[in-house]
């Protein structure tokens, strides 16, 4: 992995120049620039591994991605030296989880927490478990469920480790999976594809992160290959874009051209992409932009300003939604996060709807109900929040 690179968001917490903190639960009530506010903040599922992406069916259920905890108590998993030195763990801890909400209601039902796949796999910190790299995001195409499984790295190490259960553990890390029944089935290996295609023509590094349905098939966002990618049903990949380096700026390295880093791609309500990116190493402050991508055209940024950009959303209004892992950059040494709303016809016009979130790592909307992931690359201690959208 190059220092201008990061495996989103396993990764990132390690950069952090101070253990992490926990933060208030207040909301951010009153604002000069709209009316709209987020309410009844309350804590739907907690206690999660590393929790990251989110996605609504339409029964208003939520479904979770949760990037494990490594290996677990399984003592004899591989452990190897991560991409920050400090050693991490393989293991069968990553799973998805469903959320019964009694329909669209933002309330759960009692007990109605639980776990439609388990046993996918997880890399995490050997010491606690925390920075998990696994289940990365979810997304429905009709009625059935799929998700994307990262790596953060060389897709070649999953050969590298030991045969057997291990080996077929690793075979699905950077691959798309359909969930069928209380297992998964492979759709296509996004690893493979960077072995040999390699869409950025530099070192090889893969991280599917996010996913969306698109074209009758999705379009994945890799955040390690920094490209946009477009997956057939039938397994097929074509590369959209690669997304270009950013502008040179100081670093404690030396003068550095950031990676984009993607991070999240989101189906909007006008049938375009809108892909997020964090900005990689030295990670700048304010840097991070949305772009859109529309059928036949070049791509464009739509809106920017932000830092460490991990998830996109839309409001009924058609108002984009914003969550940054990170508010004041990952070197900073402050875990806090933030949801801006964005005005979608004058992306100039930003609002913070809520400061008060640890390393936030996925959001999803459902009309009025506003779902986040958080204390996303912690073990043990990630959460997702409900929160009342007005506008």
């Amino acid at each position: 992995m190059r220092p201008t690179r990061l495996a989103v968001p396993g990764a990132a917490a390690a950069l952090l120049v101070v253990p992490l903190l926990g933060v208030g639960p207040s909301v951010a009530d009153e604002h000069d620039d709209g009316d709209v506010t987020l309410e009844d903040r309350k804590v739907l599922a907690n206690k999660l591994d590393n929790p990251r992406g989110l996605t609504v069916d339409d029964d208003g259920d939520v479904f979770v991605a949760q990037a494990g905890e490594g290996r677990g108590r399984d003592t004899s998993a591989p452990c190897f030296p991560g991409p920050t030195g400090a050693d991490v763990c393989l293991g069968a801890t990553g799973k998805i989880t469903e959320l019964d909400m009694r329909g669209h209601s933002g309330r759960l039902h009692r007990n109605g927490v639980s776990d439609v796949v388990e046993g996918l796999p997880s890399v995490a910190l050997k010491a606690d478990g925390n920075e998990g790299i696994g289940p990365s995001d979810v997304d429905f195409a009709g009625d059935d469920l799929f998700a994307t499984i990262g790596l953060g790295a060389d897709p070649a190490v999953r050969d590298r480790v030991p045969a057997g259960k291990h080996r077929m553990l690793a075979a699905k890390l950077a691959t798309v999976q359909e969930v069928d029944g209380d297992e998964v089935e492979e759709v296509a290996d996004i690893g493979d594809y960077e072995r040999k295609v390699n869409p950025e023509k530099d070192d090889f590094d893969t991280n599917p992160n996010s996913l969306a349905s698109y074209r009758r098939g999705f379009a994945v966002a890799d955040a390690g290959g920094n490209s946009l990618l477009r997956v057939d049903r039938d397994g097929d990949i074509s590369t959209i874009f690669v997304f270009p380096k950013e502008a040179a700026v100081d670093s404690p390295m030396g003068r550095l051209s950031p990676d984009a880093v993607p991070t999240t791609v989101v189906r909007g309500p006008d049938g375009d992409l809108y892909v997020s990116q964090l900005t990689g190493f030295p990670f700048p402050k304010g840097t991070a932009t949305v772009w859109r991508f529309e059928d036949g055209e070049d791509p464009e940024v739509f809106a920017d300003g932000f830092t460490n950009v991990i998830d996109l959303g839309f409001t009924d209004d058609g108002d984009l939604l914003v969550l940054e892992f990170t508010t004041n950059g990952l070197l900073s040494g402050d875990p806090k996060g933030a949801l801006h709303w964005v005005d979608s016809d004058d992306t100039d016009k930003h609002k913070v709807l809520t400061d008060e979130l640890t390393m936030p790592g996925g959001l999803a909307v459902d009309g009025d109900d506003l779902y986040v992931s958080n204390n996303s690359a912690m073990a043990n201690k990630g959460e997702v929040l409900h929160f009342t959208l007005n506008e």
